[in-house]
Order: C-alpha cells, then structure tokens, then sequence
C-alpha cells in the first residue's frame, strides 16, 4: 500500500511541476477586429490568409492612418495598439505573437466613386509559377486586393494535370483591346475528376483530397446595373456524370438525361451581404463529405443575396461576341457595409458537381467545352 501512496504522490509532483502552457497547442496569433480612423465601411479580415484590407475616405492620407482600436484572439500580442498610426501607402506585414509569430498583412485603399470600376477586367495580366506551371491572373508580386482580384482553379488542377485557366497570346484579344489578352478558361479530364474552365472574382481556398474550396468576392460598395463583356464559346457534348455528385445536383436528373447533352457556359454575378453581419467572401466547397458541399445558387430567397444576374448559354459562338448582363435587384435601399461583389466565370455551368464536357473539341477531338473572356467593365 504504501508503494501505491508513493507512486501517485510522485505523479501528483510531476504534474504540478510542468508548466499548464506546455500541455496545450499554440494559439494561432490573429486579428479579431481593427477601427482606424477615416475607415468607410468595416475592415475585411481573412484568418486563413491573415490579411485585413481596409477602405479608407477619399481624402485620407494613406501614409498616416490612425488606430482607434484593434482586437486581437485571447493571449496575443501586436506592435499595433489603439493611437498607432500606420502608413498604409504599400501594404503593411505585421507581426501577431502568441506562442509563435504570425505575419499578418494590413493593406489599405481610398473608397471609390459611386460609379467603381471592375479591377483586373481586362484579363491582360498574369503570371506563371512552379514547372508545370501555374498560371495565376494577377501581375508578379501583385498583392491581395491591391493588384490581385481574380484566382482559378489552377492550384487544383496543377496537382494532376497542366493549368486549364490561362492567357491567350498578345495580340488575340476582344475587339474591345484587339492587342491585348484574354482568359482561355478550358474544361479537362484532370485523372480522376474533370475541372472546369473558370475564373472569379476572389481567391482559391485550401485543398482537400481531390476536391477544394474557394472564396468568391470582394468588398463592394457602389450598385452596377449591369456587367458588360466579350466572349467566345465551343461547347461540347457532356461526357462526365459522377454519381455521388449527381445526387446532390439542384435539378433532379437522372445521367442518361445529363450524357450526351450539350455544355453550356455561365457568367453570374451578383452583390451579396453574409447574414450573419461579416464581411466575408462567398465560400463554394465542393467535398461532399460530412455535409460540407456548398455551390452557387443564388436565387431570389437566397439569404444574403442583394442582387444578382445570370448568363447561361450552350449555343456555340465562334467569334467574339460582346454581351450586357443586367443585375435584378431585390432590396432598394442602401448596400450593407459587409456587402461583397460576387463574380464567376465557367465554360461548364455545372462543373462545381463535376458534369461536364471534357473531349470532343479541336481538331483532334481531344478539347472539352472552351471559353474565351475578355474586357469585362461595370455599367452604371
């Protein structure tokens, strides 16, 4: 007995001599909320990517911003307090500490006109990276919200098969910039799953085995009345229906009604607002497991949605063809402050289930359904 009394009160010393923080995970060192002075509207911040994008009054000064408050996740700490004043000319890298040291970037710009323009619609600048490569529609270096707006799913793709979202050459452009590029936005067999051409207005989430996510939108704050565009488009007859995807496809058909029925592009658009008050992205997830799947479906009754409009097509359409998309409003009044521009582009409206055309196209029969985009602008 006394050996047994020994035993635990040797583990009850042991225990008490080891430090409680040694027992438990590093908290990862984020911003929870920030107010500067000037701000037009609620900072957007990200955790996943740590960054917080801040629209300042057009008269700001950018070099000289000033905190009123910042919150940060229980235990952190930040070389930002309430009174700091920041330049914000160039996006700023901060560091968060908890255990360890997070770098945040903490980018700013002036609030728009009425009448904002669509950033990075010309699709004339990319860049390439890695030997498959990766091509990304953003300048090299381009920073989130400061140069970079719209992502693919390139990063997906890329693990199995050669980019499908890419630039034409210089000089194959819209008549609208008839020296400048465009998107080519191709669907494809990527060995196990088929991808869709598509580009949006957002950024490529995280991946999970073969499917992934991705966030759509940015910060918005003015009411376009409509999205005007060049495309050209080669559908294809589908070829792909999984069925563990089919049962959760909106529409109810059956895959002998989906196989062998033409492709068909879609542009939507639409001005959103997440009804739980945040100023965050539209997230489409297309894992299937444990409920996660999340698409686009925007409708009418769809919580959030402010305004919205669609383009759907399967007529093929050889050489460029310019087109205007109208936004049907659902609310008149005022936008709210954590309102988000909503912008996808796909050569196969229905790739997010993975039904799509993947063959059949070119010369050798071996391209799925093809799209080409260029100069998209906002109409007022």
């Amino acid at each position: 007995m006394k050996r047994y009394i020994f035993i635990f009160l040797a583990t009850i010393c042991l225990v008490s001599c080891i430090d409680p923080l040694a027992l438990t995970p590093d908290i990862a060192g984020e911003i929870v909320a920030i107010e500067v002075e000037g701000q037009t509207r609620i900072p957007s911040i990200t955790a996943a990517t740590r960054t917080v994008n801040i629209e300042l009054d057009a008269a700001a000064d950018l070099s000289a911003v000033k905190v009123v408050s910042i919150a940060l996740v229980e235990t952190a700490s930040c070389e930002i307090v309430a009174g700091s004043v920041l330049d914000l000319s160039e996006p700023l890298k901060v560091a968060v500490t908890t255990e360890a040291d997070y770098e945040w970037t903490i980018a700013a710009t002036l609030a728009y006109t009425p009448d904002r323009a669509l950033p990075g619609g010309s699709f004339d600048e990319w860049n390439a990276t890695g030997t498959r490569p990766t091509w990304n529609p953003w300048p090299e270096g381009g920073e989130w919200e400061v140069a970079r707006w719209w992502d693919t799913g390139n990063e997906g793709v890329n693990l199995l098969a050669p980019s499908n979202d890419t630039p034409t050459e210089a000089g194959e452009g819209s008549p609208a910039n008839p020296q400048g590029r465009a998107a080519r936005l191709e669907t494809v067999w990527a060995a196990f799953k088929c991808a869709g051409g598509n580009i949006y207005f957002g950024r490529f989430g995280e991946l999970s085995g073969l499917d992934a996510t991705c966030e759509i939108g940015h910060p918005w704050s003015s009411k376009p009345r409509a999205l005007k565009g060049w495309y050209k488009y080669f559908p294809q007859p589908i070829d792909q229906v999984p069925d563990n995807y089919l049962a959760l496809h909106p529409f109810g058909l059956s895959k002998q009604d989906w196989m062998g029925s033409i492709d068909s592009l879609h542009i939507n658009i639409a001005l959103w607002a997440s009804p739980d008050g945040r100023n965050i992205p539209f997230t489409v997830n297309t894992d299937p497991r444990n409920g996660g799947a999340n698409f686009v479906d925007f409708r009418r009754d769809t919580p959030g949605v402010i305004a919205y409009g669609s383009l759907v097509s399967g007529d093929e359409q050889a050489e460029w063809k310019e087109f205007e998309l109208p936004l049907e409003y659902f609310d008149d009044g005022p936008l709210p402050e954590n309102t988000q521009l909503f912008l996808q582009v796909t050569s196969s409206k229905n790739c997010n289930y993975f039904i799509a055309a993947t063959t059949g196209g070119g010369p050798d029969g071996t391209t799925g359904s093809l799209m080409y985009i260029d100069e998209f602008q906002l109409v007022y």
